[in-house]
């Protein structure tokens, strides 16, 4: 059997989509059609069923992929070198974490549902960030949490040692906006309603102090960026409202649950973000 029949196999398997099966393969629809059809001819089993919506699995389809996937491990294992394992977080949780052989850490301002995607076809291997996740291929592991807290440069021509309300509603303000929710990180940690005056909108927490450093405005501040903020100048504030800490969840697909090297990586991650004074 051709190989490529197998990847197209398993793509239509993964998203339960032919559109984004054939999209993920850079393929057309009818080309991903007329594969699965071949392959359902050449394995003499039928692999999938339509809903309204999607293409459900049938147990051939369960069975068979596990046993591709493993044949594929294996050939990639011996043709490839041992590949870098590749980890999406966001800045809060790479400037945390130290160097690992083999790793390749992708920073990402806020990590895009569309990632869960490519966690999906092995094109990523863990996400850390503190996002929902319902889909049961996916394991989801809580790491621990980082506090929230406000932060103005040490000499704010109005603001002293803390910050009461009245003072932040009347500040200027510095928005760290994310990229897969139409609205900025602050909304997304209160149940407060704030009408904010915003002079700046930028991308990632290192951009939000060294905005504040250079200005009047109050931005927000995660625990692991505390140190960063006093080094640039800031001073770091309790917020006079409550701000949901920032929970830390580490996901991955349950493919990689026995993977030796896999899990090692993913305990010295953990071990090092649950220690104090890495946060």
């Amino acid at each position: 059997m051709n190989l490529n029949l197998i990847k197209h196999f398993l793509a239509a398997y993964d998203f339960k989509s032919i559109s984004k099966a054939a999209e993920h393969m850079n393929m057309t629809q009818p080309s991903m059609t007329a594969a699965i059809k071949n392959f359902e001819e050449q394995s003499g089993k039928i692999m999938f069923y339509r809903t309204s919506r999607s293409i459900q699995p049938t147990e051939d389809a369960h069975y068979l992929a596990e046993q591709c996937r493993e044949i594929l491990g294996r050939l990639d294992s011996v043709f490839k070198e041992e590949r870098k394992l590749k980890i999406c977080c966001p800045e809060v949780i790479m400037q945390a974490l130290p160097g690992y052989e083999g790793v390749y850490f992708v920073e990402t301002s806020a990590i895009e549902y569309s990632t869960l995607d490519k966690l999906r076809t092995g094109e990523v291997d863990v996400v850390i960030d503190d996002i929902s996740v319902t889909d049961h291929s996916f394991i989801v592991e809580s790491i621990g949490s980082q506090k929230l807290a406000l932060a103005c440069r040490k000499d704010h021509p109005t603001i002293g040692d803390t910050i009461s309300l009245e003072q932040f509603k009347n500040a200027e303000h510095i928005m760290l906006r994310l990229k897969d929710k139409n609205v900025s990180a602050l909304e997304t940690r209160t149940e407060e309603a704030f009408d904010r005056n915003v002079v700046r909108e930028v991308s990632g927490q290192s951009n939000l102090l060294l905005n504040a450093r250079n200005s009047d405005a109050v931005c927000i501040v995660s625990e692991s960026m505390f140190d960063l903020a006093e080094e640039l100048g800031l001073k770091v504030l309790e917020p006079p409202f409550t701000l949901r800490d920032y929970e830390m969840k580490m996901i991955y697909h349950k493919r990689s649950i026995q993977d030796q090297r896999h899990a090692q990586i993913r305990e010295h991650i953990k071990k090092h973000l649950t220690t104090p004074s890495n946060k």
